[in-house]
C-alpha cells in the first residue's frame, strides 16, 4: 500500500516596519540561576521612567519601546543591582546580565496581584487564585465556575463547542469522560494558579474534534520535601455513593514525582421514555440502575538531567465497571393498533481496563527560551461487555433469552517532536507527529429458548478489525506588530490512511485523505482596559471506533443499533470575535459551519427499530456570549454568563427533517463570604437552558438550582464542602426528534439531584505541588 507522509512545511515571514524596537535579555545571579521577579526599567536621561517589566521564571524579559537613548536598570525591591546606558537604533538582544542578589532578598516573597481575567492572543486566562468561588474547591468545581465553561458528571464543554480536551501544564491528559471528572476531583484549587481557555486551538494541537482546549496551570514548586492530600466524599442520590482519593508528592533538586490513588462508587437511577409516533409506533419505557465504580493509580516522575534538560515518565492504570440493570416495557403498534407488548429485563456488565504510558524529553536550547520537546505515548483500552436479556411477548407468552458478548481492544501508539523558537522578529513553532490506531472487536450473539443452552447466531455476530495511521506536521508564527497589535498564524497538515475489515461479512473498506487546517489570530489592545481579538480555524471530526463498527448491539430481539464502516469525517469552520473590558467583562461573538456532519438516525420498519450512523448534516451556528465576573460587595462575588445562539440545519437525506431556531441559556454563580477570615463560604448557583433546536432535534427547558457551604479549618489544612444540586429536579430532559415518517419524543432523567459531603485534609510540606505533566494524546477520545 502506497503511503505518503508529510514530514515538513516551509514558512516565509517578513518584518513589518514600526517605530518601536524590542529589547530582550535574561538575568542570572552569581550562582548561574535565573533571577525571577526582578524589575527591569527603562529611564530617560533625567531618570523619568519610560517602561518596566518583571522577569519570568527563566529570568527573561522583553520590552517594546520607541527608538531613543535610555538608562537600563535592574532592581529588586528598592535596590538597584545593575545600570547601563543604551542607545536604541533597532532591536537589541542583550547578553546574559549577571547580578549579585542581596542575602536579605531570600527571605522576602514578592507577590504581584494578577487580574482575574486576562486575554492573550490565542486564549483567555482565568486566574483561579483571585476567585473566592474557587477557594477550597476541587478542580471540577473550579471549572464549573470558570467563565465560558460547563461541567457535568461525565463531560466538560466550552461555549459554542461540542467538547473539550484538557491539559495540565501544557501537556494533554490521557483520560476522558467520567474518568476525567474523577481525576479533576482529586486535584485541589489551592494547587491551581490559572485556567487557560483556548476556544480556537493553534496548529500545534490536533485538528481532531470541534472542541476547545483547557490548560490547567499549577503553582510552581516552592520548597523541597513531601506532601499529601486525603479526600473522601459521601454522595446521596437515589442510592448512596462515595469517592476517595490519596495523593503523595515529592520534590527534590532533581526529582519531582507524584502518586495518585483514586476510587469511586457512584450508583444512580435513570428513567428513559421514548415514544415513536407514526405508521409504525413504539412506546418504550426504561427504568435503570447505573452502577459506575472503579479504582485507578497514576504515577509520574520527572528527572532533571541538567540545567537545560529533563526527562520524565507517566503511567496510569484504571479498572472500572460500567454496569446497568434495566427493566423495559415496549408497546408496538401498526396504524395505531397494538401488535404486541414486550417486557424485557437485562443485565449489562462492562469491565474496562485502561493503560496509559507516556515518556518525554525536554531540552532548553538557549537562555532565551528556545526549546525542543520529544514525546512517545501508548494507550490501551479494553471495554469488554456481557449483556444478558430476556424478553416476554404478551401474545404467546413466549420468552426469548439473548446473550450479547463483545470483546474489544483499542490501542493507540504515537510519537511527536516539537520546536519552540523565539527570535527578535517573532516566535516560530513547528513539529511532527505520527499516530497508529488499532481496534479489534469480536462481538457474539447467542440465543436460547429453554434458558439453559445458548446457541451462537453467526448471522448476528461479527469480527471487525480496524487500522488507521495519521501523520501530521505544523508550523506557526506569532509576532507583536506594535505595542497595540499582535498576530499569530499557523497551518497544520494531517494525512490519514484507513483499513477496516469485517471477517464475518468478508468486507473491507479502505480510504486515505490529507487535509490542511489553518488557524489565524489578531489582537488589538489600545490600553490596559480594552482588548479586542479575532480568530479563525478549520477542524476535522473523525468518527469514533464504535461508530465505524458494523456489528449490531441489541437491547431486545427487535431493537438494535449499529455502526457504519463507510462513515466519513465532518469538517468545521470556526470564526470568533471577542472583547474584554477591565479584565472583568467579556463579550464573544462566534460563527460555525459544519460540513458532512454525521449522527445517529432512527428507522422503524416491519416492527424492527434500527439506529445507525449516517453522514447527512450541514449545520450553521452563530451565537453571542456575555460574561460578568465581579465583586458586588466585599462579601459577595458573582459570575454571570448569558449565551444567545441560532442554529440552522440542512439534511442530505429525506428521512431527516432539519430544524432551525433561536435560543439562549444563562448561568449565575454566587459566592458569599460569611466571616472576615474567608473561612466560611455560602454558594448559590443557578442555570437555565431555554428550548432550542439542534440538527433535527428539539430540546426542552432544563434548569438547576444548587446551594452549598464550604469551611476551611486548621489553618486551611482541613476543607469541608457540602452541596445540594438540582434541588427542584429541573434537569429532566424532554424533547422530540423529527423524521419524515414519524416523530420520536423523549423524556429522560438521570438522577442529577444529589447531596455531596466532601472532606479534604492536606499534610506535609504544603508548598510542594504535584508533578502533573502529561503528554499530548488527543486521539484517545476516539476509543469509545
Amino acid at each position: 500500500m502506497k503511503y505518503i507522509m508529510l514530514v515538513g512545511l516551509v514558512t516565509v515571514s517578513h518584518s513589518l516596519s514600526s517605530q518601536n524596537v524590542r529589547i530582550t535579555g535574561v538575568i542570572f545571579n552569581k550562582g548561574n540561576s535565573p533571577v525571577e521577579f526582578a524589575e527591569v526599567l527603562l529611564l530617560k536621561q533625567d531618570s523619568t521612567k519610560v517602561r518596566s517589566e518583571i522577569t519570568d521564571a527563566k529570568g527573561a524579559f522583553t520590552i517594546n519601546t520607541p527608538k531613543d537613548t535610555y538608562i537600563l536598570q535592574v532592581k529588586r525591591f528598592k535596590d538597584v543591582l545593575y545600570s547601563k546606558n543604551i542607545k536604541l537604533d533597532g532591536d537589541l538582544r542583550l547578553n546574559e546580565i549577571r547580578i549579585e542578589e542581596l542575602q536579605q532578598i531570600k527571605e522576602i516573597t514578592l507577590e504581584k496581584k494578577k487580574k482575574l481575567i486576562e486575554k492573550k492572543i490565542d486564549r483567555t486566562v482565568f486566574n483561579v487564585e483571585n476567585s473566592i468561588f474557587s477557594s477550597g474547591a476541587d478542580l471540577a468545581q473550579v471549572l464549573s465556575g470558570t467563565p465560558m465553561l460547563s461541567v457535568s458528571d461525565n463531560s466538560i464543554s466550552i461555549v459554542g463547542k461540542s467538547g473539550v480536551a484538557v491539559m495540565v501544564n501544557d501537556k494533554m491528559l490521557n483520560i476522558s469522560g467520567t474518568d476525567l471528572i474523577n481525576y479533576l476531583r482529586s486535584l485541589r484549587s489551592d494547587d491551581v494558579a490559572k485556567v487557560e481557555i483556548i476556544t480556537t486551538p493553534p496548529s500545534k494541537y490536533e485538528a481532531q474534534g470541534n472542541s476547545g482546549i483547557l490548560n490547567i496551570v499549577l503553582k510552581k514548586n516552592a520548597k523541597l520535601g513531601w506532601n499529601g492530600i486525603l479526600s473522601s466524599s459521601y454522595i446521596q442520590t437515589t442510592y448512596v455513593g462515595n469517592a476517595n482519593n490519596v495523593t503523595l508528592n515529592y520534590n527534590s533538586n532533581k526529582i519531582t514525582s507524584s502518586l495518585r490513588l483514586r476510587q469511586y462508587d457512584r450508583p444512580s437511577k435513570a428513567v428513559e421514555l421514548i415514544d415513536i409516533i407514526g405508521p409504525n409506533s413504539i412506546l418504550s419505557a426504561d427504568t435503570r440502575k447505573d452502577k459506575f465504580k472503579g479504582v485507578g493509580a497514576n504515577f509520574s516522575l520527572d528527572y532533571k538531567l541538567s540545567p537545560k534538560s529533563n526527562i520524565g515518565v507517566i503511567y496510569d492504570i484504571s479498572k472500572s465497571h460500567s454496569d446497568m440493570d434495566i427493566f423495559n416495557r415496549s408497546i408496538y403498534k401498526t396504524n395505531s393498533i397494538q401488535d404486541s407488548l414486550l417486557t424485557t429485563t437485562s443485565d449489562h456488565r462492562k469491565p474496562i481496563l485502561t493503560h496509559s504510558l507516556n515518556a518525554y524529553y525536554d531540552y532548553k536550547i538557549d537562555s532565551l527560551g528556545k526549546k525542543l520537546s520529544i514525546a512517545g505515548n501508548y494507550f490501551s483500552n479494553s471495554p469488554d461487555a456481557d449483556v444478558h436479556f430476556q424478553t416476554l411477548t404478551d401474545i404467546n407468552s413466549n420468552i426469548q433469552r439473548i446473550r450479547n458478548v463483545s470483546n474489544l481492544d483499542y490501542q493507540i501508539i504515537s510519537g511527536q517532536g516539537d520546536l519552540y523558537l523565539p527570535f527578535k522578529w517573532g516566535t516560530l513553532e513547528t513539529g511532527l507527529k505520527f499516530t497508529h490506531f488499532m481496534n479489534d472487536s469480536n462481538v457474539k450473539y447467542f440465543s436460547s429458548g429453554n434458558g439453559y443452552d445458548y446457541i451462537l447466531d453467526q448471522s448476528r455476530s461479527n469480527v471487525f478489525e480496524y487500522r488507521e495511521n495519521n501523520a501530521a506536521a505544523y508550523v506557526s508564527m506569532s509576532k507583536d506588530l506594535s505595542e497595540k497589535w499582535s498576530a499569530k498564524a499557523g497551518i497544520r497538515y494531517e494525512y490519514s490512511t484507513i483499513d477496516g475489515y469485517s471477517k464475518t461479512a468478508d468486507e473491507r473498506n479502505k480510504n486515505e485523505y490529507g487535509r490542511f487546517f489553518p488557524s489565524a489570530y489578531l489582537e488589538y489592545k489600545p490600553n490596559d482596559n480594552n482588548t479586542i481579538s479575532a480568530n479563525y480555524s478549520k477542524r476535522i471530526n473523525r468518527p469514533g471506533f464504535t461508530a465505524l463498527n458494523p456489528f449490531r448491539w441489541y437491547s431486545n430481539p427487535y431493537s438494535f443499533y449499529t455502526g457504519n464502516p463507510f462513515l466519513s469525517p465532518s469538517y468545521n469552520h470556526n470564526i470568533e470575535f471577542s472583547y474584554l473590558y477591565k479584565n472583568k467583562y467579556s463579550v464573544t461573538v462566534y460563527g460555525q459551519k459544519t460540513i458532512n456532519g454525521y449522527g445517529r438516525i432512527t428507522s422503524v420498519a416491519d416492527g424492527i427499530k434500527e439506529v445507525n450512523y449516517r453522514n447527512y448534516l450541514t449545520q450553521y451556528d452563530a451565537g453571542l456570549s456575555a460574561n460578568l465576573y465581579t465583586n458586588i460587595t466585599k462579601w459577595w462575588e458573582n459570575n454571570t454568563n448569558v449565551v444567545s445562539f441560532y442554529s440552522e440545519s440542512e439534511s442530505s437525506i429525506p428521512e431527516v427533517v432539519p430544524q432551525k431556531g433561536l435560543s439562549m441559556y444563562y448561568t449565575i454563580n454566587n459566592t458569599f463570604t460569611l466571616n472576615k477570615e474567608k473561612a466560611v463560604l455560602f454558594l448559590l448557583n443557578f442555570y437555565h437552558y431555554l428550548p432550542n433546536k439542534q440538527g433535527n432535534t428539539y430540546i426542552g427547558n432544563i434548569s438547576s438550582l444548587s446551594a452549598g457551604l464550604r469551611f476551611s479549618l486548621m489553618e486551611k489544612k482541613l476543607k469541608i464542602n457540602m452541596m445540594v444540586e438540582d434541588i427542584f429536579k429541573g434537569t429532566q430532559s424532554k424533547g422530540k426528534i423529527f423524521y419524515d415518517e414519524f416523530t420520536q419524543y423523549y423524556n429522560n432523567y438521570y438522577d442529577a439531584r444529589r447531596f455531596t459531603l466532601n472532606m479534604t485534609y492536606t499534610f506535609g510540606n504544603k508548598n510542594v505541588k504535584s508533578n502533573t505533566k502529561q503528554i499530548q494524546l488527543d486521539e484517545k477520545n476516539r476509543a469509545n
